[in-house]
């Protein structure tokens, strides 16, 4: 059993945007899904990741999602892992720093290779319901939130609690879940809070609404099917993650 490890790293050039972690303790975690699981980022450079597949890191690594991630072991979806990682600096990780900080992770820790192609893919746009205006079930984040998306699971009832969400983010969330792509076609530039109850399994008699029943409900969103090219990342290598 892999107790834990670190990875130490040197820093980026002075000025430029990280590209590696200086460090990231990467831990198994055995509680599986009714724990939940969360993605967090942190001032000083932190990141916080809990009950998490590898499938996830290289969703965030790539800005893809489960659809667009092809081949790979069977543990990439089963295996679940705890990382804590810090660049050694005091700004907060933006979005756009996140890729290169994982890929270089997935890389050097569990021996990612991969290379890509275009594939004829079933894609969803997520869209304003139309008697709804600005996303008026979604309540706009409140100034000085951090975004995170906090997923509980139950018997019969899943749950997101997000928190200074973007309509991208949430649209590759809820393609991931469903297990298409998903992308954001709503035209709203905002980040907002809000709660999502639905049955993870499709029950006709559950009380819970399906995912795509509770997007329409809940928030006011639903979405629209078409055929489009669409490019894959096909995982030629991965390995589990080695003890230093």
């Amino acid at each position: 059993m892999i107790c834990g490890m670190v990875l130490l790293v040197s820093e980026g050039v002075h000025g430029q945007s990280p590209q590696q972690f200086e460090v990231a303790v990467i831990r198994p975690n055995l509680a599986g899904t009714s724990t939940g699981t969360s993605f967090n980022v942190f001032p000083g450079g932190r990141i916080r990741i809990t009950n998490e597949p590898v499938k996830l890191l290289i969703r965030a690594a790539f800005q893809i999602q489960n659809a667009q991630v092809v081949g790979g072991p069977a543990w990439l979806d089963t295996d679940r892992y705890d990382i804590e990682a810090k660049t050694g600096r005091p700004e907060k990780l933006e979005p756009d720093q996140m890729g290169p900080l994982l890929q270089n992770l997935l890389s050097d820790r569990f021996g990612l290779q991969f290379h890509r192609e275009m594939r004829e893919l079933t894609i969803h746009a997520l869209v304003v319901e139309k008697n709804q205006k600005n996303g008026g079930k979604l309540k706009t984040k409140a100034e000085g939130e951090d975004a995170a998306m906090n997923t509980h699971t139950g018997p019969g009832k899943s749950q997101l609690v997000g928190t200074a969400v973007s309509m991208e983010a949430l649209a590759g969330y809820v393609g991931n879940r469903l297990g298409q792509i998903v992308v954001d076609k709503t035209g709203l530039s905002e980040s907002y809070d809000f709660t999502l109850e639905w049955a993870p399994d499709e029950n006709p008699d559950s009380p819970v609404p399906s995912l795509v029943t509770a997007l329409r409900e809940q928030l006011g969103l639903r979405l629209q099917s078409q055929k489009s090219p669409v490019e894959v990342l096909v995982i030629d290598s991965l390995q589990k993650p080695s003890e230093n």
